[in-house]
């Protein structure tokens, strides 16, 4: 299974929107999915505007402990309002768990995390709200 960060590489790369769709369709999985609703649902607030500063974890491409497929679980800690969340939940534990996930991921998929947290939609060249509608119609409002 691909990194998310690869994945979004190669829509980068995709030629045509159609190309970019076939790319989204073919690795299609519950941590592309979501990552793709966390940056292009208006519906999906998080509970930061940033992330927090981090440390890189410095492991090479693949060569990562952790990765999004097995951390996505966890994104509804970031989620305005997500009743999953405890009521006891404070802001400053939340940025503690933000940074521990942070740290434990390759850099790149650090980094497709916070832009995901940050809603930046323009982080993946050719990647829009569009393309994703098209590829998984039911992920968006």
């Amino acid at each position: 299974m691909k990194n998310i960060y690869e994945i979004f590489d190669e829509v980068a790369n995709a030629k045509t929107a159609k190309d970019r769709v076939l790319v989204l369709q073919f690795n299609q999985s519950y941590a592309l999915k979501s990552v793709l609703k966390g940056m292009f649902d208006p519906n999906v607030q998080f509970v930061f505007d940033d992330v927090p500063p981090y440390k890189s974890s410095g492991a090479p491409p693949g060569l990562g402990y952790n990765n999004l497929h097995q951390e996505m679980k966890k994104v509804y800690l970031f989620v305005k309002d997500d009743p999953r969340a405890s009521p006891n939940l404070t802001m400053k534990r939340r940025e503690q768990l933000l940074i521990q996930l942070l740290e434990s991921l390759e850099s790149k998929e650090a980094e497709v995390f916070a832009n995901m947290i940050r809603k930046k939609k323009n982080a993946v060249k050719g990647l829009t709200y569009g393309i994703v509608k098209e590829a998984f119609p039911d992920i968006l409002a």
